[in-house]
């Protein structure tokens, strides 16, 4: 599931990001719903380095050289978000960094835990650091047009305002 993420490429991975030019195959409803999003989402990242996602089964998205906001030491980072079984009807439970960034006044976040909680994956031993982030119960409310909240875009607003705000 996280072979990309550990340093491990599979084929389709080799071909870079969002390129694939076979027929596409039957999905599930779930990494259909992803493949739509990433879609979506693509072209604002582009410029940067584009995004990586589990083409296999929609597990995960990952921006390279995703902006930090100016409270933040470093300016840029990689930005890991896993997604749910459940997905779309589950959002994701946080999301991850590549490595423990500093704030400018030398501090940390205390969101920043690095260790997942809430059921989340721990992926430190791959270099990925969690960051806490929760939507309550009953606010995430996706409708069946993937353009419309509550989605990818829903939670990546959500991803710049937790790095922006000291909550």
């Amino acid at each position: 599931m996280f072979d990309f993420l550990f340093g491990r490429r599979n084929r389709r991975q080799e071909r870079g990001p969002l390129e694939d030019s076979r027929a596409p195959r039957p999905r599930d409803r779930r990494r259909e719903r992803v493949e739509r999003e990433v879609y979506m989402i693509a072209s604002r990242f582009a410029h940067t380095g584009g995004v990586h996602y589990d083409e296999e089964n929609g597990d995960w998205l990952m921006i390279p050289n995703y902006p930090l906001p100016a409270r933040w030491r470093q300016r840029r980072c990689n930005l890991l978000i896993v997604f749910p079984a459940g997905y779309p009807e589950t959002p994701p439970i946080g999301f991850y960094l590549n490595r423990r960034f500093q704030l400018k006044s030398g501090g940390r976040d205390h969101h920043f835990a690095g260790q997942a909680y809430y059921g989340a994956a721990d992926l430190r031993e791959a270099g990925w650091h969690w960051y806490c982030v929760h939507i309550a119960a009953g606010a995430w409310q996706p409708q069946a047009d993937h353009t419309k909240p509550d989605n990818m875009w829903t939670f990546l607003n959500m991803v710049r305002e937790s790095l922006t705000n000291d909550f």
